[in-house]
């Protein structure tokens, strides 16, 4: 069985998108992030295999204001156990619940979406995907053809597709993102097309949608305007749904997102992370 150096964090909400930021240039994944609804705090775990790992992803972590709350060795097994039994049903937003159980069927009103838990990706708690989740429900999926761009767990697929999408294509440049998505997709019996790429990659010349959706950091959105099928893969009109943005680069956001023919159709914002929708012009 494998140990794992656990160190658990008290951080501030301004530091969040900027550690994982660190985290994911550094390809490292072996963390998770908890809020406390009761207090409003936030706590990273974070997981290291080697001492070496440690002393590096630490160090990386020097320069935030963190507070150490607890560090002791621990098994892959035992911690993943730990965080599920933390995990309850939840209601991801309105008349949308998430499942973490997979040996139980949960019957609640409105739409369910299962998931099996995993140390990199989320369950669907974080602002960042609850917030394109409600913009995705207000413009509605219902016989049209979505593209979400840096799946992750694949919650946003499996939530078009529950919402009638008539086509769900996924992308991410992680494998184990990939085998996530796919876990995710098979689990809710959402027929997804899922896809290793990086950006627009693995988008063939013909395919168009109606809906981008894309829940990555604000540089990363920038990057993927930038990709050069960004324009061609939307249809007429179609909906485009960012987020992961803090506010100190919302404006660079919608700048680049107006330059490129997008116009900026409504905001949401949950403890200081901005989502954006925007439909192209005609």
């Amino acid at each position: 069985m494998d140990k794992y150096y656990e160190y658990i964090f008290k951080i501030n909400s301004r530091d969040e998108e900027k550690i994982i930021d660190d985290f994911i240039n550094f390809g490292f994944n072996t963390f998770y992030i908890e809020y406390d609804v009761n207090t409003s705090e936030i706590f990273l775990r974070v997981y290291f295999k080697t001492e070496e790992q440690m002393k590096y992803i630490t160090d990386l972590l020097s320069k935030y204001d963190l507070q150490l709350v607890s560090n002791s060795i621990t098994e892959e097994k035992k911690w993943l156990e730990e965080w599920v039994k933390s995990l309850d049903v939840f209601e991801f937003v309105d008349g949308v619940w998430v499942n973490p159980f997979s040996n139980k069927k949960i019957k609640k009103p409105g739409l369910v979406l299962n998931i099996i838990p995993g140390s990199a990706f989320g369950t669907g708690l974080h602002p960042t995907t609850k917030l394109p989740a409600k913009l995705l429900i207000k413009i509605g999926c219902e016989g049209k053809d979505v593209l979400d761009v840096g799946t992750g767990s694949g919650i946003l697929s499996v939530l078009a597709k529950k919402m009638w999408a008539k086509k769900v294509v996924a992308l991410d440049n992680d494998i184990l993102a990939i085998e996530k998505a796919k876990e995710t997709a098979n689990l809710n019996k959402a027929n997804i097309d899922i896809r290793k790429s990086d950006f627009l990659q693995a988008i063939k010349e013909n395919e168009r949608f109606d809906i981008l959706i894309s829940n990555i950091v604000a540089e990363v959105l920038i990057d993927l305007m930038n990709d050069l099928k960004f324009k061609s893969v939307l249809k007429e009109n179609a909906f485009v749904i960012f987020s992961g943005i803090i506010q100190s680069k919302e404006e660079l956001v919608i700048k680049h997102a107006e330059k490129i023919g997008l116009s900026l159709k409504e905001r949401m914002e949950d403890v200081s992370w901005i989502a954006l929708l925007f439909q192209k012009k005609n």
